[in-house]
């Protein structure tokens, strides 16, 4: 599987997100965003940060990892289609799971966030957690910002776990709410 990022946000975008962030308060920005600002509203997830879109070419990641993928509904994937009349290499009606596509996936800041807390989880699938690992480790390189954010939800709630079937390795809310296992 091969993962790149192919657009990621620029300085004029983050511009545009602190004009945006300021016009909710009657003000227009006079310096630049700077890392600590930029750190502060991404953790914030204000609205603005939907500005911001990286984009991502994943080529030859198994057709049901892209499933997982494109349910995130603040995302748009473009997924190489399986259908048998724009395609020859296989019967698509035959083709197993694991057949390998292509897409290009864009999303923005808070949509790549909310991938992470839900992909990262231990209990998605290894290979999902492991594309979305690579999304989220080339989208900290172009944008340090992002550093510490882009956690499993369990971390983004401090070590308590909000899934309905948790693995185990933090506290569980049900725990927490009923006590005992919450089943």
């Amino acid at each position: 599987m091969e993962v790149t990022l192919i657009r990621s946000p620029s300085e004029d975008d983050w511009i545009q997100v602190k004009r945006r962030a300021l016009i909710t308060v009657g003000k227009k920005p006079i310096t630049l965003p700077d890392s600590t600002w930029k750190h502060s509203i991404l953790g914030a997830r204000h609205s603005p940060i939907r500005y911001l879109t990286f984009s991502y070419s994943l080529e030859g990641v198994p057709y049901w990892v892209a499933m997982h993928l494109r349910t995130h509904v603040h995302a748009q994937c473009y997924i190489r289609s399986q259908r048998n009349d724009v395609q020859n290499m296989y019967d698509r009606n035959d083709a197993p799971q694991s057949t390998p596509v292509d897409m290009i996936m864009d999303v923005n800041a808070e949509e790549l966030m909310n991938i992470a807390n839900k992909r990262l989880c231990a209990k998605a699938s290894s290979e999902t957690r492991d594309v979305v690992r690579r999304m989220c480790d080339l989208a900290t390189d172009v944008c340090p910002e992002l550093d510490g954010l882009l956690v499993p939800n369990c971390m983004r709630h401090g070590n308590i776990c909000y899934e309905m079937k948790p693995c185990g390795a933090c506290v569980s809310y049900e725990s927490i709410l009923y006590g005992g296992d919450g089943v």
